[in-house]
């Protein structure tokens, strides 16, 4: 499972069309207080998280993540540019990606790499 949470309900439509689209299942998240509900309900395997959003800080939901014990992937998403945009999210095993303008293919090639994480991480278990 797959949480995509961003404040642009467009943005969110066409990301988790397309998600469906190429078989993952996903789950369109609008704000922080809906993403902690979710989590007490079910742990997804990757957290994409919209670092465009001006009424919530990725980097605060990455610490918020750890502290709580979250196992799976993040990817925070950026703008148009592939530099990255917080030092910072990347000391929180983040993986950061330009993924607006809607940038389909990048998103996914950050949701393959966190997969991989993911079964590297078992196996380590």
């Amino acid at each position: 499972m797959i949480f995509l949470v961003t404040e642009d309900q467009r943005f969110l439509d066409m990301m988790i069309g397309h998600l469906q689209k190429k078989g993952k299942r996903a789950r369109g998240i609008a704000n922080t207080e809906e993403l902690w509900v979710r989590l007490r309900e079910t742990s997804p395997d990757i957290i994409i998280l919209d670092g465009n959003c001006p009424h919530f800080d990725a980097l605060e939901i990455l610490k918020d993540l750890k502290a709580e014990g979250y196992k799976g992937q993040t990817i925070v998403l950026g703008g148009s540019s592939s530099a990255p945009l917080d030092p910072e999210v990347s000391r929180f095993g983040a993986i950061q990606t330009a993924g607006r303008p809607l940038a389909v293919d990048r998103v996914l090639g950050a949701i393959r790499i966190a997969g991989e994480h993911l079964k590297t991480d078992r196996g380590r278990s």
